[in-house]
């Protein structure tokens, strides 16, 4: 297996162990834990990374999850603003909240309306929880509540108004959970770049040291470590910014 598909599903189980432990009620035994990565062969250092990704996902390993404050003081103060603005919305009573449902789910567009904004506390409340983990906030909510705009237009096949709010509550988690998911890839290509730019930067300062002089691209390639496409992909992902290298010639 390459280096970046073993990344990609190292990635994609790290989501795996997370969706599973929330609905496990936030924790995940050290041997389940072992048992999730075992084929990918992780070292002990690597291991207490997923622990520490875990944490901070306010996931515990073993025992009960911590119930630390993982906010910064921005999103402190973007919740805080957030909240005084939904507080004003009226919340129905249970009955209420039923027919509201029930019309919502008829496709009536007040009620969809209606519900949208009495959901609003509950994506906040969703949000709280997958904090901390590499998305603000202030993106969590927004794709939350995009998630409970659409949600609402897809409550036909229900068969009853008690199903409504179990619905909404995991479209809203699995759009903060793929929002997640894709800043995790996403830094996975920016690493991969970096890695790649990094490589042929520090053998273009090896040999540049040693000929005591920039190198170009076709000497470098002659080292037998990188090829010349590679060099070529590594100084346009740097924006031609690999000092060791001559370029001028280049095509």
């Amino acid at each position: 297996m390459s280096d970046i598909k073993k990344e990609q599903l190292f990635l994609a189980r790290l989501q795996e162990t997370v969706k599973k432990a929330r609905g496990d009620g936030g924790s995940i035994t050290e041997q389940a834990l072992q048992e999730q990565f075992r084929d990918l062969s992780l070292t002990e250092a690597q291991m207490d990374q997923v622990r520490a990704y875990l944490a901070a996902a306010k996931i515990g390993v073993g025992q009960a999850p911590e119930s630390g404050d993982v906010l910064t003081e921005e999103e402190h103060n973007y919740l805080e603003d957030y909240l005084e603005m939904i507080r004003a919305i009226p919340v129905p009573s249970d009955g209420m909240m039923d027919a509201i449902c029930l019309s919502a789910m008829a496709g009536e567009k007040d009620a969809q309306r209606n519900l949208i904004e009495a959901m609003l506390p509950r994506v906040v409340d969703i949000a709280r929880l997958y904090a901390g983990q590499g998305v603000l906030l202030e993106d969590l909510i927004g794709s939350g509540n995009e998630a409970l705009t659409i949600g609402v237009t897809l409550l036909a096949p229900l068969e009853s108004p008690r199903e409504v709010s179990g619905f909404l509550g995991r479209r809203i988690m699995d759009a903060m959970e793929d929002l997640i998911s894709a800043n995790l890839d996403e830094k996975a290509v920016g690493k991969e770049i970096e890695d790649r730019v990094n490589k042929v930067a520090d053998l273009a300062a090896e040999l540049a040291e040693a000929l005591m002089r920039k190198v170009t691209p076709e000497e470098l390639a002659q080292e037998g470590e990188v090829t010349i496409e590679e060099i070529r992909e590594a100084v346009r992902l740097s924006g031609n910014k690999i000092e060791d290298l001559d370029t001028k010639d280049m095509d």
